[in-house]
């Protein structure tokens, strides 16, 4: 492709980007034939194929076969930020998690489904634990969503000699809200957390459980909790990329 073809169809795909973001084409609207769009823009078919698939991927459109091409509906975006991560006193009366406070602090509504199993650790869960290949963790599995919308994944692990027989033996048993609370209800207060954030093309399955567009990422957070150096928690959390603002504001020292 010559610098010509490339600065049109991104010059095409600028034009019609900014008519979505502007509002002339409302979400769900269906986007005007291929030979409108080409008429148009003076170009040849593969010029605004590209053009196309470039705001496919950014995730603003999406391809229905011979029903057309139509605006993306707009996704609930979840904005996450440093305070997911704080210790929240039981005295200030707040008892929803990390996930549903950061939720509710952009004005949506949050919700999830989980499973809790117990199973042993492979080599790569029982390095990022400490722990022995073999040793008994729970391991917690979620779909969380955002008004109704899923918008990550996450699976989780902890080992089991830290918590079987006590109250947060279970992640969601209702005993504490949050990693963080757990932990501090069988003394062991969690002081720094590790996360290191990845994107990459989906799974199969991601697209399934996400409703992922064609052409949208994920980001993938690996996250691990420490009580001095001892990690009690370790998980995997997938996000829709779309739909995910990460921001942070963190001190100088």
């Amino acid at each position: 492709m010559s610098p010509t073809d490339r600065h049109t169809y991104q010059r095409i795909a600028a034009i019609l980007r900014e008519e979505i973001e502007s509002g002339a084409y409302q979400p769900g609207d269906r986007l005007p034939p291929q030979r409108t769009l080409q008429a148009r823009f003076g170009v040849a078919s593969e010029t605004l194929r590209r053009a196309m698939d470039q705001l496919q991927a950014d995730g603003l459109i999406v391809a229905r076969g011979q029903a057309g091409t139509y605006v993306q509906e707009r996704p609930s975006v979840r904005r996450v930020n440093t305070e997911f991560h704080r210790r929240v006193r039981p005295a200030s009366g707040e008892s929803t998690s990390p996930f549903a406070r950061s939720v509710a602090a952009t004005g949506g509504r949050a919700s999830w489904d989980h499973t809790s199993v117990r199973e042993t650790a492979d080599e790569i869960v029982a390095a990022r634990l400490g722990i022995e290949a073999g040793d008994s963790v729970m391991v917690t599995r979620y779909l969380y969503r955002y008004d109704g919308t899923p918008i990550q994944t996450a699976i989780s692990w902890e080992p089991l000699a830290l918590t079987e027989g006590t109250p947060i033996e279970l992640p969601e048993d209702g005993a504490a809200v949050g990693v963080v609370a757990r932990f501090d209800l069988i003394d062991l207060h969690i002081d720094s957390v590790a996360e290191e954030l990845t994107a990459r093309p989906p799974t199969a399955d991601e697209v399934e459980a996400l409703e992922l567009p064609p052409g949208v990422s994920v980001m993938r957070q690996q996250r691990t909790y420490y009580v001095g150096d001892r990690p009690v928690e370790t998980a995997d959390i997938v996000m829709a990329g779309h739909r995910t603002v990460l921001a942070y504001r963190l001190a100088v020292t």
